[in-house]
């Protein structure tokens, strides 16, 4: 979870956020607020609660604990699954009783096998002393609350059957159904100010907190902890038999008021802890927010709403990037979106009491509507499908779980990206024949992977090259590891984690989902700012399609600093890959991994070893279907080590509360690691195409060229497939541009890409560049980028007519850069990419018009940003617009697989 705090100024900006207006006779909301009943269901609702009514009141009430319960348990017969979640399954027939799901163990408690002779003691907040029992596996050292976390499904039971109750009670009007609701209500407010605030999240950290008053830390609490202390499945039995003469008639028998005591007691001391706790914005949204909101209208409390709507309010500008997308991962986001939609359902319809006006936020709610009133809810609905697999998988980056459908299969892939978030994916293709080569660059900001400059490739219906993605099994430091990626390692070293942003370069996503080239580019230099001296830590990958059903990709990889860079690739983490290469390969030393090898490196098995200085490719292809896979083709641009072993792919231990620890290293794949030496500041380029198949491999050969003038950033290649040979240039060269020559073709500029068809030439590609000539062909102009300082911003969200970027630059009117990348580098030295809609001017003033909210707000040289992470930067935001051109024979733009322009 993040530490975002609340800061009260927030408040006013609900009032223009919401459509608020005076409400004539608006009364006291009519009970029960949530929950339908329908009293022709009464027989329904009264055989649900027969095996509750059939116990005694005292049998009844035991099924709530007298302590807080311990929700996580390993088995300690044979601690499978993982991190003790979930592990148990229980049966009201058999109440005293737990069963492992993985080996089948029945715990009766108390257990002869497994006593509970160990005691953990602390204090309440009163100073009172409390002990939890448990048993300790002297030989793992492994602490079992067995009876603690029996506790957690006779908690669940009694809880729900109380809503039951209250159903029952609400159809039928029997007041023996609402009397032992009110009973176990009762018990819990006389229970909770003496329970003790524990940390109970994982097996090993069970701990009484220091301290015992809230805030909570983010896995403690006394009725639960963090995101979930407040009992919404009580207030929702509350709620049912609200208007019950149940409570004065057990206030008569008992000489005190039942229901102020479940009130103050109880329900509201669990809305003081969520006041002042740090996880106002965070993934857990729908729990406590949701329940404060609740609870505030079902106890009659406006206050209480509002604190819970501002809360909710403040997630999405708070805790999602511009671009819409949660600041995690796509798991978390749609957690998160799931969580929200929740909490604004709470509200849905509520009006303030007659009269009532917040004395915080200054205003009032009247028949809320948040999904009217809040345009940008809307776009972060779908925002991380935009990068979603073809097959509507969501790309598995951070913590995401591997397979998790969001989107419905498409039939037609094009080059997207996110730029808030940090992702780029180049696309292409239809149906079986759609392709994804996606860039990383995001920061670590909760869940988070090491994985600046990470990619994953999705080709042939297949993820092939992934991100292995998110367990919460006992492995999981390895799938967050920098080592566990598609990227180049430096010094076998972690990357940073938080403020570890990547910077966008480049974005061209094509004018063609067939066949046009589309090019991505970004910076992760600050993932390695651990590193002495490195100042250079970039990738490019460029999407090249050679027919309807084939494509690949160059992959440029630049890194200088340190004194070791690992290339790393890994194949698929579903399913069994070979890998092949006709390198001379003998078993690996210890070489591999170093002296003291981190753990990252020693977890490698089978590693064997081969040194090359010229081009070698590598295959992983399925073991189920060996005409499907990928080659990689590394150019040998330097002397290398090439190690071939296998890590392991987790995934198919079991995702979520289905992961087994006794699994993780059951299921391997094929991992390669390129590596260079020499002393530091070392400079590596890695030039690789990789080229998906199925069927046959379509690329005949890969080679380097020679370069005249050579530079040791500037790499050229050739690639053949049948009669078309590809010729591409990549340079980090700067305008005016020197004259680079190779194979025939002379540039000046970043990028270029000659295309030949039977040694004709077809199709030419220049980016960022003043002129590419093969030959008699060329393409020669004047304008290789425009630049220029943007002097204010405009938001429709803020009552503009556009979304746009105001500069004194002389740019092309109208249309001309519609499509084309904005990459604006702010005074803090971050870049973010914009796509332009138009350019309009009108006086000395040049409007760029863009296609989606900015979220900036600009004045002078101060720079705020309106979405998380929210930072106020200083200095003036300048920008660049790098610039393509391309040109294709008349026949071959005829075809439609090449653009013309």
């Amino acid at each position: 979870m993040r530490d975002i705090e609340l800061a009260t100024c927030l408040w006013p900006w609900l009032v223009c956020a919401m459509a608020m207006m005076l409400a004539a006779g608006a009364g006291a909301e009519e009970h029960p607020v949530y929950t339908a009943v329908d009293a022709a269901k009464a027989d329904e609702y009264e055989q649900a609660v027969e095996r509750v009514m059939a116990m005694s009141e005292e049998g009844m009430l035991r099924f709530l604990p007298e302590l807080p319960y311990v929700g996580v348990c390993e088995c300690p017969n044979c601690y499978g699954g993982s991190q003790g979640n979930n592990i148990f399954t229980w049966t009201i027939d058999r109440p005293d009783e737990l069963t492992c799901r993985h080996c089948g163990e029945v715990i009766g408690l108390p257990s002869e096998r497994y006593p509970e002779t160990q005691v953990l003691a602390g204090k309440n907040a009163l100073g009172e002393p409390v002990e939890y029992r448990y048993y300790l596996n002297e030989e793992r050292k492994a602490r079992h609350y067995l009876t603690a976390n029996l506790w957690t499904h006779h908690r669940a039971w009694i809880t729900r059957q109380c809503v039951a109750l209250g159903r029952a009670w609400r159809a039928t009007g029997k007041p023996e159904y609402a009397r032992r609701v009110a009973l176990v209500l009762d018990k819990a407010a006389r229970l909770y100010p003496h329970y003790p605030a524990i940390h109970s999240r994982s097996p090993e950290a069970v701990a009484f907190c220091k301290s015992q008053e809230p805030p909570y830390p983010w896995d403690a609490g006394r009725w639960g902890n963090f995101h979930n202390e407040i009992p919404k499945s009580m207030i929702l039995a509350y709620d049912l038999i609200y208007d019950s003469d149940v409570f004065d008639e057990l206030s008569a028998e008992r000489g005190y008021d039942v229901r102020q005591r479940v009130v103050e007691d109880f329900l509201r001391p669990t809305y003081v802890a969520l006041i002042d706790n740090r996880y106002h914005v965070s993934n857990v949204v729908g729990y406590d927010i949701a329940g404060a909101a609740m609870l505030g209208r079902v106890i009659g409390d406006p206050d209480m709403v509002h604190r819970a709507v501002g809360w909710m309010l403040l997630n999405l500008d708070a805790g999602f990037f511009f671009d819409g997308t949660w600041s995690e991962s796509p798991s978390y986001h749609y957690m998160t979106l799931g969580g929200l939609r929740r909490a604004f359902s709470k509200v849905t319809g509520y009006s303030d009491p007659p009269g009532y006006v917040d004395a915080i936020d200054g205003g009032r709610f009247d028949d809320l509507d948040p999904d009217a009133d809040l345009p940008f809810w809307g776009k972060v609905q779908d925002a991380y499908k935009l990068v979603g697999f073809p097959n509507g998988f969501s790309t598995p980056v951070h913590d995401t779980w591997a397979g998790e459908r969001r989107g419905e299969p498409r039939e037609q892939t094009v080059s997207t990206i996110l730029p808030g978030y940090g992702h780029a994916s180049l696309g292409r293709g239809t149906g079986a024949h759609q392709m994804q080569a996606q860039l990383h660059f995001s920061g670590g900001y909760g869940h988070r992977h090491r994985d600046n400059l990470n990619l994953t490739l999705w080709a042939k219906e297949r993820e092939m090259l992934p991100d292995v993605g998110y367990t919460w099994t006992n492995i999981s430091w390895w799938t967050v590891a920098t080592i566990a990626h598609n990227l180049v390692a430096v010094d076998r070293a972690e990357q940073e984690g938080r403020g570890s942003d990547g910077d966008l370069l480049w974005f061209f996503p094509g004018a063609s989902a067939e066949a046009d080239i589309s090019v991505v580019e970004a910076d992760g230099r600050r993932a390695y700012s651990n590193i002495e001296g490195l100042d250079m830590y970039r990738r490019m990958l460029v999407l090249i399609p050679v027919s309807e059903e084939n494509a690949y990709v160059v992959d440029l990889s630049r890194t200088r600093g340190g004194s070791t860079h690992d290339w790393l690739l890994h194949g698929s983490a579903d399913e069994d890959m070979t890998a092949r290469t006709m390198l001379p390969l003998t078993e690996a030393g210890a070489e591999f991994a170093g002296d003291d090898p981190p753990e990252t490196y020693s977890i490698w098995r089978n590693v064997q070893h081969a040194s090359v200085e010229g081009v070698f490719d590598i295959t992983f292809d399925f073991a189920d279907d060996s005409e499907r896979g990928v080659r990689t083709h590394l150019l040998g641009v330097a002397p290398t080590e090439v190690y071939l072993g296998e890590t392991p792919s987790v995934r198919r231990a079991g995702v979520g509360t289905k992961g087994d620890n006794r699994k993780v290293l059951d299921f391997w794949m094929p991992q390669l690691a390129a590596r260079r030496t020499g002393e530091a500041p070392l400079h590596s380029v890695f030039a690789a195409v990789e080229e998906p198949f199925a069927g046959e491999p379509f690329l005949d050969s890969v080679s380097r060229l020679e370069v005249s003038p050579a530079d040791e950033n500037c790499v050229a290649l050739q690639v053949t497939s049948g009669e078309i040979t590809d010729t591409i240039i990549s340079t980090l060269d700067d305008a005016p541009y020197p004259e680079r020559t190779v194979d025939g073709v002379t540039m000046r500029g970043r990028l270029g890409v000659v295309r030949r068809v039977a040694g004709e030439v077809t199709a030419m590609w220049l980016f960022q560049g003043h002129e590419l000539t093969a030959g008699e062909d060329s393409i020669a102009t004047d304008d290789d980028l425009y630049a220029g300082t943007i002097e204010r911003a405009t938001r429709i969200a803020d009552g503009a007519e556009h979304d746009a970027f105001i500069t004194d630059a002389d740019l092309p009117m109208g249309e001309d850069l519609q499509g084309a990348w904005i990459i604006v580098t702010h005074g803090n030295g971050f870049r973010h990419g914009y796509e332009i809609d138009r350019i309009e001017r009108e006086g000395d003033e040049t409007t760029i018009i863009l296609t989606a909210d900015h979220g900036l707000r600009v004045a002078g040289d101060t720079t705020e940003e309106v979405y998380f992470p929210r930072r106020t930067i200083e200095g003036a935001n300048t920008f660049a617009i790098p610039l393509r051109a391309s040109a294709a024979s008349e026949l071959v733009a005829a075809s439609g697989m090449l653009p013309s322009q």
